[in-house]
């Protein structure tokens, strides 16, 4: 039998990492935003694969969705992805959770990841992998993050770097991250640093830099291989929470990043080089690297070379995908309404 691609939006992985076991209750929020952008991995994949949507949503509603924005791609609800045979399952990021719900509707162990890659993508996506590519970079471009857990180191940090960032290890699009311009006026902060100390076990310290740019390199891991696929350019907001991203052809993304940073390509290829040691070994899947550019002391541009690294499917993919494989342009941003639900919208 032919196997098919199923692909799934789970936007609470990053949140049951930090959980690690299998039995994650996902918050109100991330619930709502899993059912309101159920199809937003359409846009990734390729034609004749299939969209995983809950059972109470309707296959006809979403089928005329997609095949009205021309995306060649079928709605199967989950209870009845079993029955489609032989299959990749594609969800927005593996972890114990996902594979266990996928294992209750009956997909067959087979086509999930083991306990052991699992571990892995846990132990790799916690944000101290930023620390070993900056380290496999010779730290010549930003500062390097470091990580601390005790709640008095931690303290000397912030009071040390006013406008720092602190970052829980597992967390993303901008959630566990706080950014503290007054460690003397806010109130908020020991508390803060304490839960998450107690909740994470660590925080990553990271000093706050003058940003010009955030954007990403897109990248799969596959056969011990780092690849890039494509560039994402992007805005965020005070506490670097996802704003809205740019949609374009790849060659228009490449070249405005390069009319900022003219030496991008080699630092993309010894980024690339540094994930073949550290990540690609044990992961096959979609990687995006953040990165950013700022303006240092001498009013020159850098590069933070890695912000973030995310072992999964990203906001910045879709853009992407939108802009070199559908022609989309525009700007793509997630939007709630007063009534809480999410709408995907390109303006």
């Amino acid at each position: 039998m032919t196997m098919v691609d199923v692909y799934l939006f789970n936007p609470e992985h990053d949140l049951a990492l930090a959980h690690g076991a299998h039995n994650y209750t996902a918050p109100p929020f991330a619930r709502q935003l899993r059912r309101d952008l159920r199809l937003l991995p359409a846009w990734l994949a390729p034609a004749g694969s299939y969209i995983a949507i809950p059972d109470d949503c309707q296959i006809g509603e979403d089928r005329r969705w997609l095949q009205g924005h021309g995306l060649d791609v079928e709605p199967v609800a989950v209870s009845r992805i079993a029955g489609l045979g032989p299959c990749r399952i594609r969800p927005w990021g593996w972890d114990a959770t996902v594979r266990h719900q996928l294992l209750q509707v009956g997909v067959a162990p087979e086509y999930l990841p083991a306990d052991e890659q699992l571990d892995w993508v846990r132990c790799l996506s916690h944000r101290r992998t930023t620390i070993a590519v900056h380290q496999a970079l010779g730290n010549t471009f930003s500062p390097e993050p470091v990580e601390l857990d005790n709640y008095d180191d931690v303290q000397t940090f912030v009071h040390a770097h006013p406008g720092c960032y602190l970052k829980m290890p597992w967390s993303g699009s901008g959630k566990g991250i706080y950014r503290v311009i007054d460690p003397q006026g806010d109130n908020h902060v020991p508390r803060w640093i304490e839960g998450a100390l107690r909740r994470q076990g660590s925080l990553l310290c990271e000093m706050g830099l003058d940003r010009v740019q955030d954007f990403a390199v897109e990248c799969e891991c596959r056969d011990g291989n780092t690849w890039l696929t494509g560039y994402s350019v992007f805005d965020s907001d005070f506490h670097s929470q996802f704003g809205k991203g740019r949609v374009a052809p790849r060659e228009e993304l490449h070249q405005f990043l390069l009319e900022r940073y003219p030496a991008l390509d080699q630092v993309v290829k010894d980024v690339l080089k540094a994930l073949d040691t550290i990540i690609a070994p044990h992961y096959d899947g979609p990687l995006g690297i953040d990165m950013m550019l700022y303006r240092d002391e001498n009013g020159k541009t850098g590069i933070n070379p890695c912000v973030e690294i995310n072992l999964r499917m990203t906001m910045g993919m879709v853009t992407a995908a939108m802009g070199s494989r559908h022609g989309l342009k525009g700007d793509f941003k997630i939007a709630s309404d007063a009534s809480g639900h999410y709408q995907a919208l390109l303006q």
